[in-house]
C-alpha cells in the first residue's frame, strides 16, 4: 500500500472541493499549498472542516499526517481522518486503514485497518480491494471473521453522507 499516493489525494480533493465549500475558498487553498504556504491553507481549511465538511477534515488529516503548518501528529491526524472517513470520504478511510496497519499513532491493529479497507471498498475506493488482500495475509481466519462482523454492523447501524464513488468506465475494448 503506497501511502504516499494517498496523502497526494489530498491536492487532488482540493480541486472537487468547491461542490461542497465555497469555490473561492478552495481556490485560495489549493494555490496555497502549491505554494507551501501551509498556515494559510490551514486558515481557510480549518473552519471548514470545524463545521464538518469532510474534504476538509481530511486536508487536515494530511497536514498533520505530514506535518505541514502543525506539527508532525498521528493523532490528530488519525482524529480528522476518522471524522471524514465517518461520513465515507473513501479517501480518509484509506489514510486510516493505513495508519492502523502501519501502527501509526498506537500499535497496529490489524482488525481496525481491515475495518477501514472494507469501509473504503464499500464506497468504491480502487486501492481497497488489494488493501484488504494484504491486510488478510496478515491474519488469521478467525480475526478476519470479528473484522468482517464488524463492518458488518456498524453498515447496518449507519449511513455515510457522502455517496459511493461512481463505477470506473470499462476501458475501450474491454466492454
Amino acid at each position: 500500500m503506497n501511502k504516499l499516493l494517498s496523502l497526494l489525494l489530498a491536492v487532488s480533493l482540493l480541486r472537487l472541493a468547491p461542490v461542497w465549500a465555497a469555490e473561492g475558498d478552495w481556490d485560495r487553498a489549493k494555490a496555497a499549498h502549491e505554494r507551501g504556504d501551509y498556515a494559510a491553507e490551514i486558515a481557510i481549511i480549518r473552519p471548514l472542516a470545524e463545521q464538518g465538511f469532510a474534504f476538509a477534515q481530511f486536508n487536515m488529516g494530511v497536514l498533520y499526517d505530514e506535518g505541514h503548518g502543525v506539527a508532525l501528529d498521528d493523532l490528530q491526524a488519525m482524529e480528522w481522518y476518522r471524522k471524514a472517513a465517518e461520513q465515507g470520504l473513501p479517501q480518509a478511510q484509506i489514510n486510516l486503514g493505513i495508519m492502523y496497519e502501519q501502527g501509526e499513532g498506537g500499535p497496529a491493529d490489524y482488525a481496525q485497518a481491515y475495518f477501514w479497507y472494507a469501509m473504503a471498498d464499500s464506497q468504491g475506493d480502487s486501492q481497497a480491494p488489494q488493501a484488504l488482500r494484504e491486510i488478510s495475509e496478515k491474519m488469521t481466519p478467525a480475526q478476519i471473521e470479528e473484522a468482517q462482523r464488524k463492518v458488518k454492523e456498524w453498515r447496518a447501524n449507519h449511513t455515510f453522507t457522502i455517496p459511493p464513488l461512481p463505477a470506473p468506465e470499462p476501458e475501450p475494448g474491454n466492454r
